[in-house]
């Protein structure tokens, strides 16, 4: 989350601006091999010395910009060296914080206060909020060569015959400029061009600027909860608009946070805006992201709230045409704004302007676009005169219809492969469930089929043992009967051999009467 200060939390909740999280630090650090630029930064820094790695030398500009073939880079007033860096700091902003080498988060270390002190004090016009301009009869107090040292800023400022200033404002100015550029560097998706110019010293903006940046605060933020609002609100009857959503937190929310920053960058306090007539937002103090959508510090931005949420809820035709009106009074509001900047010179809250309008645009023409797609074939021009616009950049039209489209698809095809993937996993359950019953009854027939073979089993050896039985009993009479008839062939053997004898006996006594 983009921390703010509890100042810039209530400026947020007055202009009704929106943060989105983030991550990460500014300090970083990374090698770099090739050209080397950045800004020197608490405000921006002009007129300070720097010398390249290569020996080469230069003198940072307005923005506080410098360049180099290759580091290190050495930062110096003349012979009084502030300090050098070896890597490139990410973001690359140099802070004193950096020069002196420790994190960003150490505001109040000595050496830094003492630099920070120093540099905002020898600024020539004593308004460090359009950044820091070094004067050149300071730089010409310190021709000899010497390490900046905190212990002798009051023999500095004596030599260079400026006055410090406080201590707690020099903190605070150096904590504001570093809090703003680690937001500027959190904020994503915002252009190129958008960022530098954010990193620029601040403008001196006219009353009806500022309160632009009030109004338009509550104006983008008035877009993103109508867009949320509606499209929860026909979500619920099984209609999705898509382009509500897209634009709402694809592009509304960056418009928020791009006003955010030019808030935190110019309004010092609540009394530096005239046009804020309602307090309606009961604890200041509460974080913005966790503010109630559709209340608004001022009565126009509420009442139209109001009248767009009433049209929009009726149908999706009412929907799409509430976001045709949104958009064409945001760019009206914002060509006035533009110039109001422009009068100013305030060439980066003119950038700024010019993205959010590049956006309105666009969303513009994804409104009209979808009520043609659903028939209506004026489009946004149903509305009247008013809102027809066919004049707005077209190239606008083809791309963000195409990125609407994109995502339209995208996100049917995200549900069609959620269905698909619903119905494999469905497909999948039902089939382990067949696989689970077809295994339980292979199982349960497996079983069967032991119990038969266990059954068989049991009858094969009861049939085995009986016939056993009967085998051994026909052995046993088998036996019997051999001996029996061995007893028989004993018998008549016996016979044989006595007729054999009386046989000889007689032969014998037949032999004895012939002699």
């Amino acid at each position: 989350m983009l921390q703010f200060n509890k100042k810039i939390i209530l400026l947020s909740a007055l202009t009704g601006a929106l943060l989105l999280s983030g991550c990460g630090t500014s300090d970083t650090a990374t090698e770099l091999s090739s050209s080397v630029s950045g800004q020197l930064v608490d405000n921006y820094v002009q007129n300070v010395d720097y010398i390249c790695g290569d020996g080469t030398q230069g003198i940072t500009d307005a923005n506080g910009s410098f360049e180099c073939s290759s580091l290190p880079i050495e930062f110096k007033l003349a012979g009084l060296k502030l300090g050098q860096i070896d890597t490139m700091t990410s973001d690359r902003q140099i802070f004193p914080q950096d020069l002196v080498g420790v994190p960003r988060t150490e505001t109040v270390n000595s050496e830094v206060v003492a630099m920070a002190r120093f540099l905002q004090s020898c600024d020539e016009d004593n308004n460090t909020q359009n950044g820091i301009k070094i004067r050149d009869v300071i730089k010409e107090q310190f021709a000899l060569e010497v390490e900046f040292n905190a212990d002798d800023i009051d023999a500095y400022a004596s030599d260079a015959n400026i006055t410090l200033i406080e201590e707690n404002a020099s903190i605070e100015h150096l904590e504001e400029t570093t809090q703003l550029v680690q937001n500027i560097a959190e904020v994503e998706k915002i252009p190129s061009a958008l960022r530098d110019a954010l990193l620029t010293p601040a403008s001196t903006l006219t009353q009806e600027t500022k309160n632009a940046l009030a109004y338009m605060g509550n104006e983008e933020r008035l877009a993103y909860d109508v867009y949320n609002s509606l499209y929860n609100t026909h979500l619920t009857t099984g209609i999705e608009i898509k382009q509500l959503t897209n634009i709402a937190t694809k592009s509304e929310a960056i418009h928020i946070q791009t006003v955010q920053l030019l808030v935190q960058k110019y309004i010092t306090d609540v009394s530096d805006f005239t046009n804020v007539t309602l307090n309606n937002l009961a604890n200041i103090d509460t974080n913005v992201i966790d503010m109630p959508s559709g209340q608004y510090s001022i009565e126009a931005i509420q009442n139209l709230y109001d009248t767009l949420i009433a049209k929009g809820v009726q149908s999706k035709q009412d929907a799409l045409e509430v976001g045709c009106m949104v958009e064409v009074v945001d760019i009206n509001d914002l060509n006035t704004d533009i110039q109001l900047a422009q009068d100013s010179n305030a060439s980066d809250v003119v950038t700024a302007f010019e993205f959010l309008r590049d956006g309105s645009y666009s969303h513009y023409y994804s409104f009209d676009k979808g009520l043609k797609r659903m028939g209506v074939t004026e489009g946004c021009c149903v509305l009247g005169d008013e809102y027809c616009h066919p004049e707005y950049p077209s190239a606008h039209e083809d791309v963000t219809a195409a990125h609407d489209d994109a995502h339209a698809v995208r996100d049917e095809v995200h549900e069609d492969v959620a269905a698909a993937h619903d119905d494999a996993h469905a497909v999948k359950d039902e089939t382990h469930e067949d696989v689970a019953a077809a295994h339980d009854d292979a199982h349960a027939v497996r079983d069967e089929v032991h119990e038969d073979v266990a059954a068989a089993h049991d009858d094969a050896h009861a049939v085995r043992d009986e016939v056993h039985e009967d085998v051994a009993a026909a052995h046993d009479d088998a036996h019997a009967v051999r001996d029996e008839v061995h007893e028989d062939v004993a018998a008549a053997h016996d016979d044989a051999h006595a007729v054999k004898d009386e046989t000889h006996e007689d032969v014998a006594a037949a032999h004895t009467v012939k002699l």
